[in-house]
């Protein structure tokens, strides 16, 4: 039976809040509302944080997190995540069907109720390669254009542009609050299968990203209003 990992990716260095990933949110760090929501998930089995940072791999095991020590090369500012994902499976070794559940630490609003209910959609979809969390956004930006040139272009093409919106399809915003995929699938190439993508829709409220400290404020007074 295949099993199934939580991994956190959560590297030290941020710009907009030091220690973004531990910045305490009401009375506890911003990781550990990834890392319980993984644990009250009753279909995962393990739950790993990728860190570089000492502190961060402290916080991760004191909620009863499996730790793994990052290569620093791939804590960069612009560093990818596929690279850490195939570091984890390099380590780790799971096998080829096991399931990997992508949580990123800065979507403390994303519960493990969200999670449960994107497995099992995951599970219900055996022709697909992946799932991201979305949430809806307006679908009027399909009639946008292009400018930077002397003439306007349509950004998705004249037969959107001149549509009317109740004629154009619904568009939906990931909120990297939730990637799943198989070990196999991952390995292919080493990334994240871009392609025979499924979403999991959530509301827009629960899709906070943690970048700055208003979206701190934020996710608190949202997280007062669940209690």
């Amino acid at each position: 039976m295949s099993k199934i990992f939580a991994l956190i990716p959560a590297r030290g260095g941020s710009k907009g809040i030091l220690q973004k990933n531990i910045a305490p949110l009401l009375d506890q760090p911003l990781i550990a509302y990834s890392i319980k929501a993984a644990h009250a998930s009753a279909a995962i089995d393990e739950v790993y944080v990728s860190s570089d940072d000492e502190q961060i791999l402290s916080v991760a095991h004191y909620y009863k997190a499996e730790r793994i020590k990052r290569d620093p090369h791939l804590a960069r500012d612009d560093s990818p995540t596929d690279p850490v994902v195939a570091e984890f499976i390099h380590r780790i070794k799971p096998a080829n069907k096991d399931i990997i559940i992508l949580l990123q630490p800065t979507s403390p609003l994303r519960t493990a109720n969200h999670i449960s209910e994107a497995l099992a959609e995951f599970n219900d979809f055996p022709t697909c390669r992946s799932l991201v969390s979305v949430y809806e956004i307006s679908n009027k930006y399909l009639k946008a254009f292009v400018g930077g040139g002397e003439f306007l272009h349509p950004l998705a093409g004249d037969h959107t542009s001149y549509s009317y919106r109740q004629d154009l399809p619904s568009l939906y915003m990931p909120n990297q609050a939730i990637s799943i995929f198989k070990v196999d699938e991952f390995l292919r190439e080493e990334k994240i299968p871009r392609t025979h993508t499924i979403p999991y829709l959530m509301l827009e409220e629960d899709s906070l990203y943690i970048e700055t400290t208003d979206d701190l404020i934020v996710a608190e007074q949202r997280l007062r209003e669940r209690s």
